[in-house]
């Protein structure tokens, strides 16, 4: 797979995200901490770090680097981050760990309803929707970053058609 494409580096993006995330996951689990849900919210940082990176490198290695293509490789980063990370919670839950589960339904509302499958179902659409808003945001801030000759070229460009 060549370095300057969407699939490249939106994967290396997600496999970022991933190892985070589950390392993350991990080592709140063996300081017992992982059955406060709260602690989610740091999640965050390892979606920005791999969407980052995703836009950051697609930017400098593909000569004709546009907004959809940036936000294509955030969108894969943080799509295959969570589909693997989801697939990873719901193995932990119903294989490796079946009664962390019991842990976390007394702290939780709805605590009753919750199976592994649901778990990796809310893990999956978190992980999807951060990552939809980091990518987006964090193309406002590569879409400013075109040098004047870039924009007027693209703007050449775009009025030739």
């Amino acid at each position: 797979m060549k370095k300057d494409t969407i699939e490249y580096n939106g994967l290396v993006g997600g496999a970022i995200i991933l190892v985070g995330l589950i390392a993350y996951f991990l080592i709140m689990q063996a300081f017992g901490l992982a059955h406060n849900v709260e602690l989610r919210v740091f999640n965050i940082v390892f979606i920005i770090a791999g969407v980052f990176y995703a836009i950051k490198f697609l930017k400098k290695r593909n000569k004709n680097f546009d907004y959809l293509k940036g936000l294509g490789a955030g969108f894969l980063a943080a799509a295959s981050s969570s589909l693997a990370f989801a697939t990873f919670i719901i193995i932990y839950l119903s294989i490796i760990q079946q009664d962390f589960l019991n842990k976390v339904e007394v702290n939780e509302a709805f605590g009753e309803y919750l199976s592994p499958f649901m778990v990796g179902v809310v893990t999956l659409t978190e992980g999807i929707f951060w990552g939809i808003i980091v990518t987006f945001a964090f193309m406002q801030w590569f879409k400013k970053q075109l040098t004047s000759d870039e924009f007027l070229k693209k703007e050449v460009d775009s009025s030739k058609k």
